[in-house]
This record gives structure tokens, sequence and C-alpha cells, in this order.
């Protein structure tokens, strides 16, 4: 394994990493933080491994998440604002870096949603954009060979569903 290879799959671990230790912290802020730096290692991989739209959509969903931390202070106005403008960014992103329709529409279609659920959705409607925006990314991790992408896809997903079926128990049992 050269050092590119090497630091490609270390960028990998430490976005995994950064991804499950978001979900083990309780503090939404500190959660959002983690997922931020994840993002941003996925991109640094990403860039490694030639996936130029997937790179740049990786960091624009990174300052995405860092700006949500605040999300729950912000006006329904704000955040619309945001979502047209995290949304025409993304779009000039995959314009501009088009590397085929599976490279470049796959994490322009995830990041669409996943803006649109971070801002204007509530818990169980966000979970559930949650899931196709990782079946997105997890296609997009595959094509490009970062499998720690697709693990933590995988993760995710089960640990997303578990938190849906507690919110949907819970809003039967009292």
């Amino acid at each position: 394994m050269n050092a590119t290879e090497l630091l490609i799959r270390a960028l990998g671990v430490l976005a995994f990493a950064l991804s499950i230790a978001g979900f083990c912290v309780i503090a939404e802020r500190r959660t959002k933080l983690l997922f931020a730096l994840s993002s941003m290692a996925w991109g640094f991989q990403y860039h490694l491994l030639g996936a130029h739209t997937g790179f740049l959509i990786m960091l624009l969903t990174g300052v995405r998440q860092a700006v949500t931390i605040y999300a729950d202070v912000m006006s329904q106005r704000l955040c619309s604002a945001l979502v047209f403008g995290f949304s025409c960014v993304a779009i000039a992103v995959a314009v501009f870096t088009w590397q085929g329709w599976l490279a470049s529409s796959l994490p322009l279609l995830a990041t669409l949603l996943g803006t649109w659920a971070l801002f204007m959705m509530g818990n169980m409607g966000m979970r559930k954009a949650t899931l196709v925006t990782n079946a997105l990314w997890a296609v997009h991790g595959y094509l490009f060979n970062s499998w720690e992408l697709c693990l933590t896809m995988i993760v995710i997903t089960v640990a997303n569903l578990y938190g849906l079926y507690r919110l949907r128990v819970g809003a039967v049992v009292p």
C-alpha cells in the first residue's frame, strides 16, 4: 500500500470515527460539529479518490452542518434563504465539476435533500430523508471505492431505523 492509498484509508477511518462519535455525543451542537468535521474528512478522501463533485459537495455539506448548529434560533425566513443559497451553490458545484450522471448527480441529490431536511423538516421527516441520502452516498462511495463511507452509511442507516422505530413506538405508547 503506497502513501496516498494509506492516506485515503486513514481519512476514511477518521471520517467514520467522527460520524460514529457524532451519534454518541448527547449535546446536539457537538453532534452537528462532529458531523461537519466528518463531512470535511469525507471531502478530502473524495479529493484523493478523484471524485471532484463529491469532494466539493462534502465540503459544502460540512459548512452546511456547521451552520445548522444554530438552526434552532434561526427564523423560518433565514432557514429558507439558507436552503436556497446552499442549494444554488450545490447545483453550481455539480455543473462545474460534472463527472457523469452517477458521479455528480448522486451527491447533488443527496445534498439537496439533506439541506431541505436539516433546515425545513422536523425530527421524523429529517430521519426519513436521511435514509434516502444515506443510500445515495453509499452508492457514490461504492463507485469511488470508499468502503469506509459505505460502512458508515450502513451503520448510520441502522441507527436511524432504530431511532425511527423508537419515535414511532414512543408516539403510540405513552
